[in-house]
């Protein structure tokens, strides 16, 4: 799963106004990031090429991925202030454990638990055809949420979200037309894959800026206030 993952973070960003949207694309994605890494350097995780995945127990496990959204969550509320960075520490640490959940439901039983041999996995899309569609429903579903959340607070921001749909469905298209090349190595790829992802999460970042709550706007709004009768009059409710 690719842009499907994104979807948690246009949700959570509708939960939370307060945590940016281009940090949660990052937190969606936050155990790939490790992934990749792992790979480049040739430690823990191991990947052979092409697109045979396997050994994943330091960034999929779910032992490994509650360690990594507990210590997410825990620096965002280090390093924000506020009475709500508690809350939106919460969900910071969720959108980094949304990402296995969503692998689980379509992938084969390939997530470790631990350390040991993968067991977890749903299977919910046994071919290319139904992946897709669930992706695709998963990104509009939270997609929508975030639209009905936010109001555009410039003109830019009507058309920004849509832009970086349009963006992440490029890459959803160049992803599944652009077939692994037998011979590259798992540098060239995490290096593209981990820019695909930074890229997703600086253009969330500046689309995002056009837009704010709804509900915070609301709650700034002023409260009209009732004229005062003239002296010496009664007024009639």
């Amino acid at each position: 799963m690719f842009i499907g993952h994104y979807s948690a973070a246009f949700a959570a960003r509708a939960l939370n106004p307060s945590v940016p949207l281009g940090l949660l694309f990052v937190a969606v994605q936050l155990i790939d990031y490790a992934f990749f890494a792992f790979v480049m350097v040739n430690a823990g995780d191991a990947a052979v090429l092409p697109v045979d995945f396997h050994y994943m127990p330091f960034s999929h496990g779910v032992v490994a991925v509650s360690i990594w959204a507990l210590a997410a969550g825990l620096l965002y509320a280090g390093l924000t202030e506020g009475g709500g960075r508690m809350m939106a520490a919460l969900v910071v640490t969720a959108a980094v454990v949304s990402h296995v959940v969503l692998d689980m439901l379509v992938q084969v039983p390939d997530l470790p638990i631990g350390y040991g041999e993968p067991g977890l996995g749903f299977a919910l899309a046994p071919d290319i055809l139904i992946g897709q569609v669930i992706e695709f429903g998963l990104l509009f579903a939270g997609f929508a949420l975030y639209m009905r959340s936010t109001v555009p607070t410039r003109p830019f921001g009507q058309i920004a979200p849509w832009l970086l749909v349009g963006l992440m469905i490029g890459l959803q298209v160049y992803n599944l037309t652009t077939p692994v090349a037998a011979g590259q190595s798992i540098i060239e790829l995490g290096v593209v894959t981990l820019g695909a992802f930074t890229l997703l999460a600086i253009v969330a970042g500046i689309a995002s800026r056009s837009r704010t709550s709804r509900r915070s706007l609301m709650e700034a709004a002023p409260v009209p206030v009732r004229p005062a009768a003239p002296e010496g009059r009664i007024t009639r409710r």
